[in-house]
């Protein structure tokens, strides 16, 4: 099995076929079809990012109970390396496209060169101005409509934030649950005109009275059972969904000029493949439906189409 490697300058050995920048479930998929193919492949693992902290995905085929992000990082980094990826855990602090259409991957310490580079670095949630939000976070206060509305099924519930998308989650949440309330936290609701009446209808309080700290149910790790408020009041509440949007990590993409839709994420085609020659992308980064099974299977997609373009490329070496 290959280990985690040291960090050097100049060695041949830092050469690869692919260097994989980010080391969640998109990235360690991409490296094991790629190492399948007994190609030489670099990860880099710049630490926790938002599938370390969920406690348990429940909509990963063959997980009837769930399984948690953790686990499934260490299962994938444990798969990587049985088939010979190497993992590297550094920050990358900066990447080139050399003449020979090749890259140089660069961190605090060491350079790496590669063939075809691919950038799963994601994205990280902005979180609601609440001292003890990490309490509950993956447990009972959620950021991904798409991902955990089942767990709000006959749920008192908060949506927390201020603009339009916050009132849409609502609404979308009714198909679950009709204890529905918004939490605006001490700011002004955008768009309440245009929904009063839905609102309304449907019962949807909106409480702009900032927010003191989340309470949670003795005995039950993350457990939400309340939401307490500046001015003393607490409102009975089991969930909570957070609509304050994120922030994605595509520093060094932009650094190459990759293209980019208009709220951060790389655009990429059919086999994930963005607009400059032999970079992929795969994962939160590209602006898909947020969910394990999606970023696996882009992990796969992007594999399968470096090996084809490896392939070619070898083909057509004299």
């Amino acid at each position: 099995m290959s280990q985690e490697i040291s960090e050097g300058v100049g060695d041949s050995s830092l050469r690869f076929d692919t260097i994989i920048i980010g080391a969640g479930p998109a990235g360690l998929s991409t490296s094991i079809q790629l190492a399948r193919y007994n190609y030489s492949v670099l990860v880099f693992d710049g630490g926790d990012g938002r599938a370390a902290w969920v406690p348990k995905f429940h909509n990963y085929l063959g997980f009837p109970q769930g399984v948690s992000g953790k686990d499934i990082l260490r299962l994938g980094r444990e798969q990587a390396q049985k088939y010979g990826a190497e993992i590297v855990k550094s920050q990358v602090v900066k990447v080139e496209k050399k003449s020979n259409d090749e890259f140089v991957v660069t961190t605090r310490s060491a350079e790496y060169q590669s063939k075809r580079l691919v950038f799963a670095t994601g994205m990280q949630d902005i979180q609601p101005e609440i001292a003890n939000r990490y309490d509950f976070a993956g447990r009972s206060l959620f950021y991904c409509l798409d991902c955990n509305s089942y767990e709000f099924t006959g749920q008192k519930s908060v949506v927390l934030g201020h603009n339009e998308k916050t009132i849409a989650n609502a609404l979308a949440l009714l198909d679950f649950t009709h204890q529905i309330y918004i939490a605006t936290n001490g700011l002004e609701l955008e768009g309440i005109d245009k929904y009063k009446s839905l609102l309304e209808e449907y019962n949807i309080d909106v409480i702009t009275e900032p927010i003191e700290r989340f309470v949670g149910q003795k005995g039950v790790k993350g457990k939400l059972e309340a939401i307490e408020f500046k001015n003393g009041e607490n409102r009975a509440t089991e969930m909570a969904l957070s609509t304050y949007g994120h922030h994605v990590n595509n520093e060094l993409a932009q650094s190459l000029n990759i293209a980019m839709n208009e709220s951060g994420h790389i655009e990429v085609g059919k086999f994930m493949e963005t607009n400059i020659e032999n970079i992929y992308a795969v994962g939160d980064i590209v602006n898909r439906t947020q969910m394990l099974v999606l970023a696996v299977s882009e992990g796969i997609k992007a594999g399968l189409a470096i090996h084809r373009s490896l392939q070619t490329e070898r083909k057509a070496t004299p």
